[in-house]
C-alpha cells in the first residue's frame, strides 16, 4: 500500500471513528508496545534459524515412558531417579530412537552407537525421529530462583563442571537457560526475555575458565521458554529470543553461534482447575506458536494437569494435539514461517529492543544472581503480577470457563479439596524461591469458598418489561456464576413495598443477596425504593447490574452497597457480598 493510499485509507477510518481517538484502535501490550491496526513497512527482525522441524516433547516419569513412546513422542523430558534411568536405559536397550532432556544433573543414560544419528548437528532437523539429543539440568541460576537450591559460593566452579565435562558430541548440551519460573510468578515477554539474557551472560562469564572457548560454551547452552495466551505475542517472542541470543553471543566472542536449541513448554500458568477441557483449546494455540516461532521441542500440557497427576487421556490428548499440529497441519514444514508479516516483525523488534532495555539495565543493577540474591527480581515479579490479576479481575483478560461461561453443573475428574492451590507453589515460595501464578487461580478460590459456605444464591429483582431488563440479568448470571453463585429471578412488579418485611419471605423466599436487574431510566424512577425497602427487609447484601452514575450516593444511603458492570473487580463485589 502506498503512502497515498494510507493517507487514504486513514481518512475513511477517521470518518467511521465520528471525531473519536485513533488511538481507540491502538492496543498496549503488558511490555508496553503500542501494536497499530495497520503495518506498512518491513522490519527484518530476525536471527538466522535452524532447519525446520519441532519435536514432540513429554514430560514422563518411569510408569509413562514407554506409553508416550508408544504413543509418537519423539522427546522425553523427565527428572532423573533410578526407575526412570532404568525405563530410558531400557528403551535404548530395545533400539527405541528419542530425545531425552533432563531437568536434573547426573548420569546419562547407556546409549548405543546405533542410537545416536547426525551427531554433527545439535538441531532436530526436518525428521526429529531420525535424531538423537540429549539436553541436561545444569541451570544453578534457575534452581535459585525456584527455591530448589540455596544461594551458596562456588558458582563459577559448577559453571566449569557443567561446561567443561560429559559427553561433547554436538547432540549433548550441558547448560539451560530458563525464562520458566518468571513466567509461571508473573513476568511478561520482555522481563522473561532480559532475565534470560542476564542468565546467559552469568553463565558465559562464569564458565570463563572451563578450558572451552566460547563457541562451544555457546553450543553446549540450550533454553527453555513458556509459551502462553498471547498467540501473536509468543510467536513474537520466540524470534526475539534468536535475535537476543545472537547479539549477546556475538559480544562475547562468537558472532557465528546462534541459539537453536529452545525447548517450549505450554504454559501452567495458563491451565484453568475449572472446565479443564477448555485446557485442550489453549494447549493448541500454544504449540502452534511454538511451532510456527521455531521452537525445536514443545511441551504440551494434559488438560487436566492443573488437577495434579495427569489421566492417560489428558497425556493422549495432548500428544495427539502436538503431533496432528505438526504432522497433518505441516507445521514446523517451513524456515521462519511468521517472516514477513509486517505485524510480527515489527512486534519482533519492538520487543527485542524493549528486552534489550530492559537487560542492560539489569547488568548495571548487577545482573540475575545479585538481583535474586536482594530479593529485587521476587518484587520486581510481583510488580508484574499485580495489574495482570487486576485485570483477570476485572475480566478484561477471560479465562475462558473460570471468569467467563463458567459451567456451575460441570463435574470436574479428580478435584481437589483446595482449587487455585498448588503444592509446589507454595513449597517453592516457602522456600525462598518465586511464586507460582495460574491466571485462574483467584476465581478458582473464591468458587471453592462459595460452594463451601453458606451463600450459595443471588435473587435477581427484576424491574420492568423484559425488553428492558434481560441483558443486564443475562450479565449479572454470568458474572455470579464465575463465583458458583446461582441465580433466580423475582419480578419487582411483584412486590408490595409496604410491608415487605412481612411478605417477602411468601414472595421471594430466603434471600440474602440480591441484585436489581432494569434499564438506566427503570433505576431513576424505582432502585432507590427498592433497595431501602429490600434492606428494611432484611436482605443483607444488595447489588444493583450496571452503573449507578448520579443515583450512586442515594441508592448507598438505601441500602445499595455493590455494583457489578463491565470492567468492575468482581473477585471483591463477590467477596463483599460474601460477607
Amino acid at each position: 500500500m502506498s503512502r497515498p493510499d494510507y493517507a487514504a485509507w486513514r481518512a475513511q477510518v477517521d470518518k467511521e471513528l465520528k471525531g473519536a481517538s485513533f488511538d481507540k484502535l491502538v492496543q498496549v501490550t503488558a511490555e508496553g508496545i503500542a501494536l497499530q491496526p495497520l503495518y506498512l513497512d518491513s522490519v527484518s527482525a530476525n536471527a538466522p534459524l535452524p532447519p525446520p522441524g519441532i519435536g514432540v516433547c513429554m514430560r514422563a516419569d518411569a510408569s509413562t515412558v514407554q506409553a508416550e513412546l508408544d504413543g509418537g513422542a519423539d522427546a522425553i523430558w523427565t527428572d532423573w531417579d533410578k526407575a526412570t534411568h532404568d525405563a530410558i536405559d531400557a528403551a535404548f536397550a530395545a533400539g527405541r530412537q528419542f530425545h531425552l532432556v533432563l531437568d536434573s544433573e547426573g548420569s546419562q543414560p547407556d546409549r548405543s552407537e546405533s542410537s545416536v544419528r547426525d551427531p554433527d548437528t545439535g538441531g532436530l532437523g526436518h525428521a526429529p525421529s531420525d535424531k538423537f539429543a540429549l539436553w541436561t539440568g545444569g541451570d544453578p541460576i534457575g534452581d535459585i530462583a525456584t527455591g530448589e537450591e540455596l544461594f551458596r559460593p562456588g558458582l563459577e566452579s559448577r559453571l566449569r563442571t557443567l561446561y567443561g565435562t560429559g559427553d561433547s558430541a554436538a547432540c549433548v548440551r550441558h547448560v539451560r537457560v530458563s525464562g520458566h519460573p518468571y513466567h509461571l510468578a508473573g513476568a511478561d515477554a520482555a522481563d522473561e526475555l532480559a532475565i534470560m539474557m542476564s542468565t546467559l551472560v552469568a553463565y558465559l562469564r562464569g564458565s570463563e575458565h572451563s578450558g572451552l572457548p566460547i563457541a562451544e560454551r555457546a553450543r553446549s547452552t540450550w533454553f527453555r521458554v513458556a509459551i502462553g495466551r498471547d498467540t501473536f505475542g509468543e510467536i513474537a517472542k520466540l524470534r526475539a529470543l534468536r535475535l537476543l541470543g545472537a547479539k549477546v553471543f556475538a559480544a562475547a566472542g562468537a558472532p557465528g553461534a546462534r541459539i537453536d536449541a529452545v525447548h517450549a513448554v505450554c504454559s501452567e500458568r495458563t491451565l484453568a482447575q475449572r472446565d479443564p477441557w477448555v485446557n485442550l483449546l489453549r494447549v493448541t494455540t500454544q504449540v502452534f506458536a511454538a511451532a510456527v516461532g521455531g521452537a525445536q521441542l514443545v511441551t504440551p500440557q494434559p488438560f487436566d494437569a492443573a488437577l495434579g497427576a495427569p489421566s492417560d487421556l489428558a497425556r493422549r490428548a495432548a500428544r495427539n494435539t502436538a503431533l496432528v499440529l505438526r504432522d497433518e497441519s505441516h507445521l514446523g514444514k517451513v524456515v521462519d514461517a511468521a517472516g514477513g508479516s509486517y505485524y510480527l516483525e515489527a512486534r519482533t523488534d519492538a520487543l527485542a529492543r524493549e528486552a534489550w532495555t530492559r537487560f542492560t539495565a539489569m547488568e548495571r543493577e548487577g545482573g540475575i544472581v545479585k538481583l535474586l540474591e536482594t530479593g529485587a527480581i521476587h518484587e520486581r515479579m510481583a510488580n508484574a503480577w499485580k495489574p495482570r490479576a487486576a485485570a483477570i479481575a476485572k475480566r478484561r483478560e477471560p479465562v475462558l470457563g473460570v471468569s467467563e461461561f463458567a459451567n456451575l453443573d460441570e463435574k470436574v475428574p479428580g478435584h481437589p479439596s483446595a482449587a487455585g492451590t498448588d503444592a509446589a507453589a507454595d513449597a517453592s515460595a516457602a522456600a525462598g524461591g518465586l511464586p507460582r501464578h495460574r491466571e485462574g487461580e483467584a476465581f478458582e478460590a473464591l468458587r471453592t469458598r462459595v460452594e463451601a459456605g453458606t451463600v450459595r444464591e443471588v435473587v435477581l429483582f427484576t424491574l420492568g418489561p423484559p425488553a428492558e431488563h434481560r441483558g443486564r440479568v443475562g450479565f449479572a448470571q454470568g458474572l455470579f456464576a464465575t463465583a458458583g453463585l446461582r441465580t433466580r429471578e423475582v419480578a419487582a412488579s411483584e412486590l408490595d413495598l409496604s410491608g415487605l418485611s412481612e411478605k417477602l419471605a411468601a414472595v421471594a423466599g430466603p434471600v440474602e443477596v440480591a441484585c436489581l436487574c432494569g434499564s438506566d431510566e427503570r433505576y431513576a424512577g424505582e432502585a432507590v425504593a427498592l433497595a431501602a425497602a429490600l434492606k428494611t427487609a432484611g436482605v443483607k447484601h444488595i447489588v444493583l447490574a450496571g452503573r449507578p452514575g448520579d443515583l450512586e450516593p442515594p441508592l448507598r444511603l438505601a441500602g445499595c452497597e455493590h455494583f457489578i458492570y463491565l470492567g468492575c473487580d468482581v473477585i471483591a463485589t463477590v467477596e463483599g457480598v460474601l460477607q
